[in-house]
């Protein structure tokens, strides 16, 4: 997912499966193009690791079995993605908990999605002597010449869920495989008959990239005809639903209805404005697509609210693993070693509106058991 990894997923593996069909007549390719992807959606419903091997894995434990001894006392900096966004704040909520449970103080950051206030407030929070700078979803690009100062000063880099930091001097960056994920919804959408799809871009931030990339790498390899990504739609995040609802209201009025019938978010919230502007303009045809497993979405799907998929996944795990990185750097031990996280594709027939994301793992009590053992 963040660029730390190209290994091939199991999702890549479907090219294996369609290659008998390349000698067969179109409408043979689409249907086999269909019925594989099928069974796609029906392996991804259940959670896996997202670099599993399709349809062969489990929620586990990929992570160390021993850890350094936490240091003492520290204070560090954490950066979630703009905080204007709930799954955000949950992140932000889930490292402070992580960071409590070692023993550590947090210093919290919104960049409010832009680079400038980012830059300002890590400079601060160098200035404060922080011994680790944990950005989870927020680009460490955004921050390279304070990484450049902060590791003059020895502390330490890591990004979780976005970019890798080491391309500027940083310690690790790790996470979830996102374009596997967006190659799980490009399978929801064939094997639900396909036709054409917009997506809305954000190019602020690289990790959502890479998720609709996927999404488009499937289409490509192993979608046939069945369907295509007719317009990209980039938007300022930082904007918030003001720039969505502008950009939906151009959207529709240049495809008439019936001429869409899929939209991509690079995030559910996203989808918000982007499907009340459709319902005003009697445009149920179109149904919804998104990344995050958030409320918002699990209620719209369940209830018929137009969203019909979105992607759930470890994040509570990945920010765990985020306080475990940055005592393995402080403490200049291995990094890295914080190897996959669970994702589940999410629909009507596995959506528990309510409940958060369960990968059925205890990863935590690894996480407080590996600390305690090195004390």
């Amino acid at each position: 997912m963040n660029g730390t990894s190209r290994k091939m997923t199991g999702v890549a593996l479907i090219a294996f499966a369609l290659a008998a069909t390349t000698a067969l007549p179109a409408s043979a390719v689409d249907q086999g193009a269909i019925d594989f992807a099928r069974k796609v959606v029906d392996q991804a419903t259940n959670t896996v690791m997202s670099r599993d091997p399709l349809g062969a894995g489990s929620s586990r434990w990929t992570g160390a079995e021993t850890s350094p001894k936490p240091v003492k006392d520290a204070t560090i900096a954490v950066v979630p993605c703009p905080l204007a966004l709930s799954v955000c704040q949950t992140a932000l909520a889930d490292a402070t908990a992580a960071a409590e449970a070692i023993g550590w103080k947090v210093i919290p950051i919104d960049s409010k999605g832009d680079p400038a206030v980012a830059q300002k407030a890590v400079e601060a929070a160098i200035n404060r002597d922080v011994s680790c700078v944990l950005t989870i979803g927020s680009p460490s690009r955004d921050i390279r010449a304070q990484i450049q100062r902060g590791k003059e000063k020895g502390i330490a880099f890591v990004t979780g869920f976005a970019d890798d930091p080491r391309e500027f001097g940083g310690d690790i960056g790790f996470g979830i495989d996102q374009t596997a994920a967006g190659k799980l919804l490009a399978a929801y959408v064939v094997a639900n008959g396909g036709g054409n799809v917009v997506m809305f871009t954000a190019s602020a931030f690289p990790q959502l990239g890479e998720r609709l990339q996927g999404f488009k790498d499937y289409l490509a390899e192993h979608g046939g005809d069945v369907a295509k990504v007719v317009e990209d739609v980039e938007f300022n995040v930082g904007a918030g639903a003001s720039d969505l609802i502008t950009k939906t209201q151009a959207l529709l009025t240049k495809h008439p209805k019936d001429s869409i019938r899929w939209v991509l978010g690079p995030y559910d919230e996203a989808l918000v404005p982007v499907l009340a502007i459709a319902r005003q303009r009697d445009r149920t045809e179109i149904k919804a697509l998104g990344f995050d497993g958030e409320p918002v979405a699990l209620d719209s799907i369940v209830s018929g609210g137009g969203q019909v998929a979105t992607i759930s996944w470890g994040l509570e795990w990945v920010a765990w693993a985020g306080i475990d990185e940055c005592n393995r750097a402080i403490n200049k031990a291995e990094v890295g070693v914080n190897k996959d996280f669970p994702l589940q594709l999410t629909i009507q027939s596995n959506a528990a509106p309510g409940k958060r994301y369960d990968p059925g793992f205890d990863f935590k009590a690894k996480f407080r058991e590996s600390w305690a053992a090195a004390e």
